[in-house]
């Protein structure tokens, strides 16, 4: 008689809490600007751009018109477009480049940091500050210093006496976007340093004494110890960083606006010059770009998480 008493006092509380209202005020207090923020800027032009693809945009007496032109962006895109190819490749050869030598330089910063060698406080700084500058500001600043007749880099080759080595890096079509790439690293390696950092601040320290104490030495410790266990924060980084090198825009477009003659043209860049900057007056075939190079990246980010997630048996 007691237990039964005691359950339905248990199912009546349970009910009770069931009925308990909500901070709904509360909720969308909080969540509200965010949700209205990402619901305007990136869910409506994400369907917009989807709607856009299919159509043809242009002026006819006066007045934009708007045509349904079915798939024919998207075939001109793969058939006739020379310039996207190019920029394809060039975004390709950055994806593979530029992680791969910000996720190997990062993670060096990280690992030497986290040993804390003299003067490791000024090193994280200086090594984090570069992703504080704003990509625009990194890029007019470098175009300087790459410039042919006045710049550092060029001046202090000449002083120097490598004037051979002193090269119109801007100006020549197989050069600019190895400076782009460079310049991004620079850029932007400080953030994947502090990931990784962090990552490797939350390994409990005892696993490493646990390797010395086995007669492990610092090395053979952090390869089989650090690394296997940061394998999670690094794979995250990576991807990351793959993202951000697909869609660079901001660095290229300060430091070489796609040029000379598309040689250092990645797919953002010439999205923005399709859009607004060839004065055609349609969106619809940039939209399509925009489209697959979003599915584009999106495949490319599945192919490295099923290639990087742990293998299990």
């Amino acid at each position: 008689m007691t237990s039964s008493v005691q359950t339905q006092r248990v199912a009546a509380e349970e009910v009770a809490l069931r009925k308990v209202r909500r901070p709904w005020g509360g909720i969308l207090l909080f969540l509200g600007p965010a949700m209205i923020y990402y619901l305007i800027f990136t869910v409506y032009p994400f369907f917009a751009s989807i709607y856009y693809s299919v159509t043809s945009i242009t002026p006819v007496g006066g007045k934009i018109t708007t045509t349904f032109v079915g798939l024919q962006n998207y075939i001109a895109i793969f058939t006739t477009d020379d310039v996207f190819r190019q920029a394809v490749r060039n975004s390709l050869l950055w994806s593979v480049v530029g992680p791969a030598l910000e996720m190997t330089v990062a993670t060096a910063l990280a690992v030497v940091i986290y040993f804390r060698v003299p003067f490791h406080r000024f090193y994280r700084v200086a090594w984090f500050t570069p992703i504080l500058m704003s990509g625009v500001i990194v890029g007019i600043i470098f175009r300087w210093v790459f410039d042919y007749d006045w710049g550092l880099l060029d001046s202090v080759l000449r002083a120097v006496g490598l004037d051979a080595l002193a090269l119109n890096w801007l100006g020549r079509l197989d050069t600019p976007i190895w400076v782009v790439i460079a310049v991004h690293f620079w850029a932007t390696v400080g953030y994947s340093f502090v990931l990784l950092l962090a990552g490797l601040s939350a390994i409990p320290v005892d696993l490493m004494e646990a390797a010395y104490i086995d007669g492990a030495s610092r090395l053979r410790a952090v390869w089989h110890v650090l690394l296997p266990l940061l394998r999670p924060t690094w794979v995250t980084v990576l991807i990351l960083s793959f993202m951000g090198k697909m869609n660079a825009f901001n660095v290229v477009w300060a430091l070489t606006m796609g040029g000379p003659m598309h040689a250092s043209e990645t797919v953002a860049t010439y999205i923005q010059k399709r859009a607004f900057g060839w004065s055609t007056l349609d969106l619809g075939y940039p939209a399509a770009l925009s489209v697959v190079w979003f599915c584009a990246v999106m495949i490319g980010v599945f192919v490295l998480r099923r290639w990087l997630q742990p293998k299990t048996d």
